[in-house]
């Protein structure tokens, strides 16, 4: 577990704890079923109690916690069903973020889109694929902040935090990483071209790959450390 003393920042303290502890589980840093106990927390990053309580409740309101009476705090785990579930949620927000996205973006913001694509193509030729992961991050958010709406901004970004620690994983797999890639120049070509269907038809076939991608990848992942359990024995 990762907790580190917060910096002297110009925010609340429960706030720049919320961020850090927030940061630290959609990274992973902080793994799934990781306890989290307030006290703890508080005195790790040299805070008192009340900071510490308010950032664990908000981040347990927003599903990257479980409280547990009497026992503190677990880091919630995601089965493939909660992922789908997520995906499907967040597949209906990114129609609309897109469509959004497609009635407001500007030549600057598509020249932005152009440039992340330029970059992505750079890391998967230099072999890099797990630098794919800040492109394709950036690439979304530009497409979230063409939507012109604040509230859907930060709907997005709360529903792409939640499997940001999967897709970090799977951005290490380079046929994962230039799947995405040539799904963001999809999307891309659609915001270009006028046609609304295709926006939405690009947007639809990339979140459904990632999703698949992700439980893939988890699989093959367990499959590979059942056969190394068996060949232990």
């Amino acid at each position: 577990m990762i907790l580190n003393a917060l910096k002297n920042v110009p925010s609340s303290l429960s706030e720049q704890v919320y961020q850090k502890l927030r940061t630290e589980i959609v990274r992973g840093e902080i793994a799934s079923g990781d306890r989290l106990i307030e006290s703890a927390v508080a005195e790790q990053m040299g805070v008192s109690r009340t900071p510490a309580r308010e950032a664990l409740n908000r981040l347990t309101t927003e599903g990257f916690l479980v409280a547990i009476p009497r026992a503190g705090y677990l880091v919630a785990d995601m089965s493939e069903n909660d992922i789908r579930d997520l995906f499907k949620t967040r597949l209906a927000v990114e129609e609309i973020t897109a469509k959004w996205a497609f009635e407001n973006i500007t030549k600057e913001e598509l020249a932005q889109l152009e440039r992340n694509l330029v970059r992505s193509n750079k890391v998967l030729a230099d072999g890099e694929p797990d630098k794919m992961m800040n492109l394709d991050t950036e690439f979304h958010h530009i497409i979230y902040a063409a939507s012109r709406s604040k509230s859907m901004y930060q709907i997005n970004q709360t529903l792409s935090d939640r499997t940001l620690k999967f897709r970090i994983s799977c951005m290490q797999d380079a046929e994962i990483a230039r799947r995405a890639r040539d799904d963001h120049f999809g999307i891309y070509q659609a915001l270009q071209s006028g046609d609304i269907h295709q926006v939405e038809e690009t947007v639809r076939k990339h979140l459904g790959n990632v999703v698949e991608d992700i439980i893939d990848h988890f699989e093959k992942l367990r499959h590979e450390s059942y056969i190394n359990r068996e060949r232990e024995y």
